[in-house]
């Protein structure tokens, strides 16, 4: 029998946990199983609660430490975890029972390095979604050669849609802990070793409104998206040219466009100006022009002591 790892970081989420907490002690499955929680400096009573809540599981690991981000947490919790692979969750999301099952298999049975599925819809706080009895029959298609799609965008990315084998996460260094994006910061290494599987399942609800949720600051996102990028070119010398330069073209396109939506007319022409030298393959140092492109979202992050 294998065995999952459900890996949640939390920050502040003492009302939406009783609910999640419930929807991943639900799930369904014949497989060993764990739980390693972080608590990532909360102050709302979220450490407490998890205490609580989780007295009576079984092979079920709560750990504090000081705020460090989110993707510190998740590696935090990655390295306490003891099972071969990971379930990803964010400590606002509500899963569907099968969908780590769903997941499981498809990873096992493709060959692929990283599993995901679609997401449900949304809820407000205090009403558990239903979910459909009639399940469609349990299918995946393979995302092959995913790099170029990782390098273009993240769409596809939230952690609570990903399985993957702990051996994996390690192997690529584990989640860029400068940025908020830690599921895009797996992806695009991840991408260098095989293919993904895509489980077209309803999986996850998020919440409507959640109180300081990351994605609803699109610069900070934006910034960190971009970040992310170009530290895995920086990191990666083995990537072609090819790659590099495509990196850096989406990475232009992607300040021109924040800069022109927000009336940063000089931004527009800077940027602009590094697009056209990037689609015409003239890039001198294609990490370092994506790293300046964070600064046309006008987000700083913080400083942490």
């Amino acid at each position: 029998m294998t065995g999952v790892s459900f890996i949640v970081t939390v920050y502040n989420k003492r009302p939406f946990l009783p609910d999640v907490l419930a929807a991943i002690y639900a799930q369904q499955g014949d497989f060993a199983r764990e739980y390693v929680i972080v608590d990532d400096g909360s102050t709302d009573g979220s450490l407490d609660f998890l205490h609580e809540a989780t007295a009576d599981w079984r092979d079920c690991k709560v750990i504090a430490q000081p705020n460090a981000g989110s993707s510190a947490a998740m590696n935090t919790a990655v390295a306490a975890a003891a099972l071969p692979y990971l379930k990803l969750v964010d400590a606002d999301d509500i899963l569907a029972p099968s969908v780590t099952r769903r997941l499981l298999s498809a990873l096992t049975e493709s060959g692929a390095v990283l599993a995901l599925c679609g997401g449900g819809g949304v809820y407000e706080l205090g009403q558990v979604p239903e979910w459909s009895g009639d399940e469609p029959p349990s299918e995946w298609r393979l995302l092959r050669s995913p790099l170029r799609q990782m390098l273009r965008n993240n769409t596809l990315m939230n952690p609570s849609t990903m399985l993957l084998r702990r051996e994996d996460y390690v192997g690529v260094g584990g989640a860029d802990e400068s940025v908020c994006c830690q599921d895009y910061s797996l992806a695009l290494p991840l991408a260098q070793l095989g293919d993904f599987v895509w489980v077209p399942a309803a999986a996850i609800y998020q919440p409507v409104a959640a109180p300081g949720r990351l994605t609803d600051n699109q610069a900070r996102i934006l910034h960190d998206v971009t970040m992310a990028l170009g530290h895995f070119v920086e990191r990666h010398p083995e990537l072609t040219s090819t790659e590099r330069v495509y990196a850096a073209q989406r990475a232009t396109m992607r300040a021109m466009h924040w800069a022109r939506r927000h009336g940063e007319f000089g931004d527009v022409l800077r940027f602009g100006l590094m697009a056209g030298f990037a689609r015409l393959g003239v890039v001198r140092d294609p990490a370092r022009t994506i790293l300046s492109c964070c600064e046309a979202f006008g987000y700083r992050p913080p400083t942490r002591v």
